[in-house]
């Protein structure tokens, strides 16, 4: 569901645009909404995630028995799935957005109709156009500060991990009662920095509290980014893109 800016900004949008820019900001706010969406899926599925348990048959000799047993091997690649699925479209939220920018902003050589959108658009690389070419702007200020952040840089660093290999590896373990015996939770923790081997985790971060703290962070961005956006918008007297 859109939030309260996202509906608002859209509203402004459709009252002063036509044309081709309306259009395009169209597409990508609905592919923006899309995202958050898929983030909330994906982060409700880390959420409910449990490994399988299952009963295993014994038998030694003349005797037999009944085990409780888990899958380490199923539940971490299931893991990395979900979580994949959480860092794409958590990044892809954000990438998006960018290309809403690209539409309502005027960067160099653009006046009358919306950017001609560049091969690579992201995040970083509009937070730098703006730097560049709208350092007055209340978003420009944002998302240079937000985008510094060490949250931010852990993402990002998980994120790209994602393309090429695995976050999750063999070190999950399981909670299980000393008194009964029952799995209680699975504990999956993810690495201090991916790009250095071995994984260390001193930082303790952990797979389901780690997501939840960054849908957060993705969600609050995407709102505050919307309300500056028509902040911006209305301080140049509704002309769009915004010179």
């Amino acid at each position: 569901m859109k939030s309260t800016s996202q509906n608002r900004l859209q509203s402004l949008v459709e009252a002063h645009a036509s044309g081709r820019l309306l259009s395009e900001f169209l597409w990508f706010h609905l592919s923006v909404a899309q995202k958050l969406w898929s983030v909330d899926y994906y982060g409700d599925e880390i959420a409910r995630l449990q490994p399988a348990v299952f009963y295993e048959q014994l038998t030694q000799a003349n005797t037999s028995r009944v085990q409780l047993s888990t899958d380490k091997r199923s539940f971490g690649f299931h893991s990395n799935l979900l979580l994949d699925g959480f860092l794409m479209n958590a990044m892809a939220v954000l990438d998006t957005l960018a290309h809403e920018i690209r539409v309502l902003y005027s960067f160099q050589g653009v006046h009358s109709s919306p950017p001609i959108k560049p091969n690579r658009v992201y995040i970083g690389t509009v937070k730098d156009d703006l730097a560049k070419y709208h350092s007055s702007r209340h978003l420009t200020s944002y998302l240079s500060s937000e985008l510094a952040k060490p949250w931010f840089g852990t993402f990002s660093r998980y994120r790209h991990c994602t393309t090429h290999e695995s976050l999750i590896g063999s070190n999950v373990h399981f909670d299980v009662s000393a008194i009964t015996g029952d799995l209680r939770q699975a504990v999956v923790p993810l690495p201090d920095d991916p790009k250095k081997r071995p994984f260390t985790y001193k930082s303790n971060r952990e797979l389901k509290s780690y997501c939840e703290k960054t849908r957060e962070n993705i969600k609050h961005m995407a709102s505050r980014s919307y309300y500056l956006i028509g902040k911006d918008t209305r301080l140049s007297k509704c002309v769009l893109p915004i010179p």
